[in-house]
């Protein structure tokens, strides 16, 4: 179980599953990437970005739900928002007992190739290169048996759910920029 360094602090399922996503983002998009790889990420974070985008030029950030958009609720499986997102066969709950809910959220990821001065073309490579590494990590993150302290327990895959990727920019600056939405099903008891 992942938990919060602050110990005092109850476990709970989202953070939980935050920071899984987090750590296995950093060894899939920093640490098992060779230095020398133009489309390694600097940096990968939970929250909003705040930091100088020429300090880290490919970074990600991890999000439950979706800042700019105030819609992308969790919920348990029967909203009828998610009506597009069933599972086959999965009832929703048990008489007595928990039901299933979807979490979930966002990563948004930025490619700056400012100082690079690379051609447009290369940056569009590159630029896609990053975004399948993102989307297969984001897939194959060992969610294990992750169970918080009110016995929410989180059932893998994650699912991607959309992906979006632009340019932006001008000149020789090639700023790209996108935004990746997942969901995963967790047991609330």
């Amino acid at each position: 179980m992942t938990t919060l360094e602050n110990d005092r602090i109850p476990s709970s399922i989202v953070p939980m599953i935050l920071y899984k996503i987090k750590e296995h983002l950093e060894t899939s998009l920093v640490f098992d990437i060779p230095d020398s790889t133009a489309t390694r990420a600097m940096l990968v974070k939970i929250g909003r970005f705040s930091d100088n985008p020429l300090d880290n030029p490919i970074r990600v950030a991890i999000s439950s739900g979706d800042f700019e958009d105030p819609s992308y609720l969790d919920g348990r499986i029967d909203n009828p928002k998610f009506d597009n997102l069933k599972i086959p066969g999965l009832p929703v709950g048990e008489i007595g007992g928990g039901v299933y809910w979807w979490r979930r959220g966002s990563i948004d990821y930025q490619l700056y190739f400012v100082r690079q001065r690379l051609p447009e073309e290369v940056t569009i490579q590159y630029a896609y290169e990053f975004q399948s590494r993102l989307i297969k990590a984001v897939e194959s993150t060992p969610i294990g048996r992750l169970r918080d302290d009110c016995n929410e327990q989180a059932f893998a895959p994650i699912y991607v759910e959309s992906v979006s990727l632009f340019e932006s920019g001008g000149g020789n600056q090639r700023l790209w920029r996108g935004k990746l939405l997942w969901r995963i099903l967790t047991w609330r008891p």
